[in-house]
């Protein structure tokens, strides 16, 4: 069998590179659902119109009068009872679970996004990005709310990959000092 400069056997080099290619594709396949829910989540029509038409009269400034910038306002909203409770569910959940893939991939591709600190950042930053885009395309509302429920649901991901990460790592060393 022959063996790469890394010590590696070739078969599993281009193992993982292939899981490499796949992570990167799913990090991809996970931005762009974001994208579809978070600023497209209508018809094609609706932004071909909005783009020809309303978006000429849209400004900044009616975007930050509409935006949500006080911590945790749209949450309470959700949990009082002037929400229905399945649209509730479904906004705080959605940008929750939404985030959590990118919380667990981030970590995986690069080493670099190993760091909590790193990745928490990285997932404040994607999503202060959406946030931005809606504000500038006046295709939604700036809301703090959902870069806090975003940020959250990506920390929770980092914790997951991070719980089976130190497993792992815990099996490897349990196997090497049994002399497996």
């Amino acid at each position: 069998m022959p063996f790469t400069f890394t010590g590696k056997p070739a078969p599993l080099i281009r193992k993982e590179q292939t899981l490499k290619w796949l992570l990167w594709l799913a990090l991809l396949f996970c931005m762009m659902v974001l994208a579809k829910f978070i600023l497209f989540k209508k018809s094609p029509a609706y932004y071909r119109n909005y783009f020809a038409r309303e978006y000429k009269s849209y400004t900044i400034s009616k975007g930050w009068r509409d935006a949500n910038l006080k911590p945790f306002s749209t949450i309470r909203l959700f949990s009082s009872k002037r929400v229905s409770s399945e649209y509730s569910y479904k906004n705080i959940g959605g940008n929750i679970i939404g985030f959590i893939p990118l919380g667990i991939l981030l970590p995986l591709l690069l080493p670099f996004w190993r760091s909590f600190l790193r990745t928490s950042g990285t997932l404040f930053f994607i999503s202060l990005s959406f946030e931005m885009i809606q504000l500038i395309a006046g295709i939604g509302v700036f809301d703090v709310d959902d870069i806090i429920l975003n940020t959250a649901g990506g920390i929770a991901g980092y914790m997951l990959y991070a719980t089976v990460r130190r497993t792992i790592r815990w099996q490897e060393e349990a196997r090497a000092e049994a002399g497996y």
